[in-house]
């Protein structure tokens, strides 16, 4: 069962994004289904590692639009990205060390975050694009 489902909430009226917001939800609700089958270390240290190169590629795209149109709020979002990214990496280097994340502490903090940046942070710079022409 997916930890959480797309939503038109989510949308911010940017179709790259918002198709990069679909694709990861999918990778977080696939972390959450195989850590839930109790798959082996190495196969979580991949699909961690899966998840956050696909994060960092993510984050990428929405930098480089908001570089482009002189996006005001660009220092605070791109601080935002770092932390998650930084705490991406502390789980992969935990499941590196044999040291298994629970899922309530560590995952659910990962997808509380990505929501609430949705929701808030790229809500916000989808607003700005769309009034700069990009959709």
């Amino acid at each position: 069962m997916p930890i959480v489902t797309w939503s038109d909430e989510y949308n911010i009226n940017v179709e790259e994004i918002d198709i990069q917001h679909q694709q990861l939800l999918e990778l977080v609700n696939n972390l959450h289904s195989s850590v839930e089958a109790n798959i082996g270390k190495n196969d979580l240290k991949d699909l961690l590692i899966e998840l956050t190169e696909f994060t960092r590629m993510h984050f990428s795209t929405e930098e480089k639009l908001m570089k482009e149109h002189d996006y005001p709020e660009y220092k605070d979002h791109h601080k935002d990205h770092i932390t998650l990214l930084k705490h991406m990496n502390q789980l992969v280097a935990k499941v590196s060390n044999g040291k298994g994340p629970t899922f309530s502490s560590d995952y659910d903090v990962s997808t509380d975050w990505a929501l609430v940046h949705i929701l808030e942070h790229d809500k916000n710079l989808g607003a700005f694009l769309n009034s700069r022409g990009v959709y």
